[in-house]
Parts: C-alpha cells; structure tokens; sequence
C-alpha cells in the first residue's frame, strides 16, 4: 500500500482509540466473551471451535478464547480478547484501502465503519466480532485477483476464517456465485467454493436450530413498527439527532425513513461508472437488512429504544452509509449538495456522543482467580449487569 492508504488506515486505528478508548486501557470480557468463549474453551477445549452458539459458528471468539487461555494469565485475558478485536477491525481498514480493491471514495467507506452512530456494542469486544469482519466479505467482492501464491492463500484463509464466524457467508453466497459465473476465473471459483463450504457448513447448523428468530412469543407483525424501527434506526438517529428519535411519533419515523431509504435505492441503478458498485451494495443492504430484523423481530421493538439490539443494524447503517457517500459525487448537483448536507449532519449530531462514556470498572484482576485456581464463581463483567456463571475446571482425568 502506498503512504495515502497506510494514513488512512492509521487515522481509523486512531478514531477507534478515541471512540472506545477505555476498552483499551481498562479492558473487561464482555457479554459471552466470559459466559460462552471463555467458559466453554475451558470445558471443551479445541472441541468448543465445532460448538455452535445462537445456532451457528463463532470460529474467531473461539480463536482468541483459545489463545488467551494457553499464552497469559487470567487476568490478561480481556486485554488479549479486546487487543484482538482491535487488530482485526484495524485489518478491515486494511483491506479496504489495498490497491486490490476497487471501489470509489474508499476513505469515506473505511472510516464509515467507526463513524457511523451507533451504541457501539459492535466494537471491540470478540462477542461482536462477525458484524465488523463481515465486512472482509463484502469488500472481497470487490478485489481484483490475487497476482500470487501468497495473495491467493490468504485470500481463501480469510475467507474461510470469516465465514466460519457468524451466518453472513450464507447470505453473500450468491454475490460470489454471480461473480465466479461473470469472470469465470480459478481464482472466483476458488473463493465461490470456500465461502460455499462455509455457508453449507453454517446453514447445517441453522437448520438443526429450533427457530430462526430470537423473540420466543409468537406476536403478530407489526407493519408500522418495523418501518418506525428501521426509520429511527437507519435515517432518523444517523441524520437527524437522538432528539428526534425521541420526540419523533412512530409514523413519521417511518415515512423519512422510507422516503430516503427508497431513494437512495431507486438512485443505486442509475447509469454510471460507479453503478455495478452501488447496485451491489444496495442489494447487500436489502437482504442483510431483512435477514436481520426477521432475526430481531425488530417489528415488536419500542421505535424510540437506540441500545436495543443496535448490532442488528451496524452493517445495514454502514452500507447505507456507503451509498451516501457515494451520492456525494453524483449529478444531478442538487444531490450532490443534498448528500453532503446529509454526511455534514450526520457528524455534526454524532460529534457530541462519539467518545462512549466509560461503564463501571468491575476491576477483572482482582476478581479473577477463581478462572486460575478452577473454581466456581460468579465474576461480574459487561455490559453492567452481566455476570459470568464461571463452572470451574474439571479435574484431569
């Protein structure tokens, strides 16, 4: 990479300091990094990789468990499971800037990631992982042709690492089998048949899965409350404030959000340079959008609650994200203003909430050793209110 891409990667890894510093410097497990990874890396052992969580594979949370508990001490494990996730988000950043990938306005795509609003519960901690390394998918579909062996072999362990953590190699499988069928090169055909593997294998584990949404009780839709819910979630938070997410009745959540979200899709086919891009993107955002809310139920969600479940929307707000950027630099120029003014207030109302505020410190050091002595316990973690239900550690045989 040139120093222009290397800056760009340098001012992401930054932002994301700054966005979520005390991650970094008072790090703590969070949600099932301790009440799932950890607990059953020590159960199960290199068997927990094969575990499937929420019916389906989490390949990196199990990695890093893993790694943590055969290099450190207990009570580096936080470190070593946030000092991870940072890597790896920073390795989004990465890919994204390479040479390899084609795709316009890449600075703004890359630093979307961090900026965008949200509570960021997606952000560096391991239980979240596959919603930020999703996105090695998605921009794979972009990158040119490995040029080596070296390339080559990366490109498919990614891949196959990726696709292995969380469900999303199932719902691109059919981008990369229109790509493969398009170039009707090895090298497409190659990543078709490793993400292909992976989809097969998650889809196994989906379909061994009692229900495919996580909302037990079997309410009726609710219409207008999912268009409210994805018209806070997707338009009205990002471009318009939190206060007028709360103040906002439910129908008029919904109609900006069906106005914007509907024209920014409708304007994703118009005839340019930059359209196989945008079309792609945009049917990406489509599917992940509905998969995700079926999966949420987000229907049956209070349009005003912005915490609730935001992990749900991070890869749906970042692609829509994506295609304002990209009208940033479209005709007519009353859009092209009309994008910028968008992009403008957007971190205009983010600025003030972009530092997430520091949660309690449950002093992890000190609370750990019965993790290194293998005894039961409960050890308070986040988010506030979580605790692990910490087995211990069978005896040896």
């Amino acid at each position: 990479m040139n120093r222009k891409a290397w800056l760009l990667v340098l001012v992401g890894a930054a932002l994301l300091v700054l966005r979520k510093p005390w991650a970094l410097h008072t790090p703590q497990l969070w949600a099932e990094d301790g009440s799932i990874f950890l607990t059953q890396d020590e159960q199960m052992g290199v068997h927990a990789w094969l575990e499937p969580y929420n019916g389906y594979l989490h390949l990196l949370p199990r990695l890093i468990a893993w790694t943590a508990s055969h290099t450190a001490d207990p009570a580096w494990w936080p470190a070593i499971y946030n000092g991870l996730a940072f890597a790896l988000t920073v390795g989004v950043f990465i890919r994204i800037a390479s040479a390899r990938v084609e795709l316009p306005a890449k600075p703004g795509l890359a630093l979307a990631l961090v900026l965008v609003v949200g509570s960021g519960e997606t952000l560096l901690n391991v239980t979240n992982l596959q919603w930020v390394t999703a996105f090695f998918l998605v921009v794979h579909l972009f990158t040119r042709r490995p040029e080596n062996t070296r390339e080559r072999l990366g490109d498919l362990a990614v891949l196959t690492v990726v696709g292995l953590n969380g469900p999303f190699a199932v719902l691109l499988l059919p981008f990369f089998a229109w790509r493969a069928w398009r170039e009707k090169h090895l090298d497409a055909w190659l990543a078709l048949a490793a993400v292909g593997a992976c989809a097969l294998t998650q889809a196994t584990f989906l379909s061994r899965t009692s229900g495919l949404t996580l909302h037990e009780a079997a309410e009726p839709f609710h219409p207008l409350g999912l268009l409210a819910t994805l018209g806070s979630r997707l338009v009205v938070w990002p471009f318009f404030g939190p206060a007028a997410v709360r103040n906002w009745p439910a129908w008029a959540d919904a109609l900006v959000g069906a106005v914007v979200i509907g024209g920014l899709l409708a304007r994703a086919w118009r005839a340019d340079t930059d359209r196989p891009a945008r079309t792609t993107i945009a049917t990406l955002f489509v599917l992940i959008t509905l998969a995700s809310v079926y999966r949420a139920r987000a229907d049956t969600w209070n349009h005003t609650d912005m915490a609730n479940g935001d992990r749900y929307f991070f890869i749906p707000r970042v692609l829509l994200t994506w295609l304002v950027i990209w009208e940033c630099r479209a005709q007519p120029r009353a859009a092209t203003w009309l994008a910028r003014l968008a992009v403008g207030a957007a971190l205009a109302w983010h600025a003030p909430h972009f530092r997430l505020p520091a949660p309690p410190d449950y002093h992890w050091a000190q609370h750990c050793d019965p993790i290194r002595r293998g005894t039961p316990a409960n050890i308070s973690t986040l988010p506030e209110g979580w605790w692990i239900e910490y087995p211990g550690r069978a005896a040896p045989p």
